[in-house]
């Protein structure tokens, strides 16, 4: 949690007590579009993946939006991508996480390559379908401790945009309160398991840790997917 923010999350609202001023948020639901837009995209990469191997895999739209956040000087505004994505709600966030700390377990020693199949296996089990997605939040690792992790820890509201691929390009910004998680936090062992299970591909850089995560609890969302102008609201 922000180190200079109190932050107090309910059900329905989130209150922020900052060094200047209180904030009352109304949180939101995710819209379905945007969960099938998630599910669809990580499905396509699970496709490429079985087709053509890690190697081929060079962007992961859907995975790693840009994360903008608040902080001081006359360029305040920070901007970095952050795998932030899906987490699963809370009732069924234990069965996948200990699915894919077993799928971990499994491969042992064997080549990433020869048990992609079996990781593959287990990940869409989650992914597959967006009833799974919690609906209020999107968690992601904290990697570099960078401006991004400063910038939160001081002022704990960010927007982050997910841009995705032709010929629909989804687009979405999403506004929200950002909490700090550890590694006794179960969310924290979710995000950790799911990373894990493709931590040595050749997408990811490899990490020795993940000091703490992210809970990213959604405020307010904008789809920004374009579309033609004439569809424009009042334009002839």
């Amino acid at each position: 949690m922000g180190r200079e923010a109190r932050i107090k999350i309910s059900d329905n609202s989130i209150d922020i007590q900052l060094p200047d001023k209180k904030l009352t948020l109304n949180r939101i639901s995710l819209p379905e579009n945007f969960l099938q837009w998630q599910s669809a995209a990580r499905l396509k990469l699970f496709d490429i993946l079985k087709e053509h191997g890690t190697e081929t895999v060079k962007m992961q739209p859907a995975h790693l939006p840009v994360v903008a956040t608040l902080g001081d000087g006359p360029f305040s505004i920070n901007l970095a991508s952050r795998g932030i994505g899906p987490l699963p709600k809370n009732e069924i966030l234990e069965k996948f996480t200990k699915l894919f700390n077993k799928t971990r377990s499994e491969i042992g020693n064997h080549g990433w390559q020869e048990t992609l199949s079996h990781r593959m296996k287990a990940a869409k089990q989650f992914y597959k379908d967006p009833k799974n997605f919690d609906t209020s939040m999107l968690g992601g690792l904290e990697i570099f401790e960078g401006k991004t992790a400063h910038n939160l820890a001081h002022y704990p509201l960010a927007s982050i945009l997910y841009t995705g691929e032709a010929p629909s390009f989804h687009s979405y910004q999403l506004n929200g309160v950002v909490t700090f998680i550890n590694e006794k936090d179960p969310y924290y062992r979710f995000l950790l398991a799911a990373r894990e299970l493709f931590a040595f591909d050749t997408f990811h850089v490899r990490q020795v840790r993940y000091p703490y995560g992210y809970l990213f609890h959604i405020v307010e969302l904008v789809d920004k997917t374009p579309y033609p102008r004439k569809y424009r609201k009042g334009f002839e």
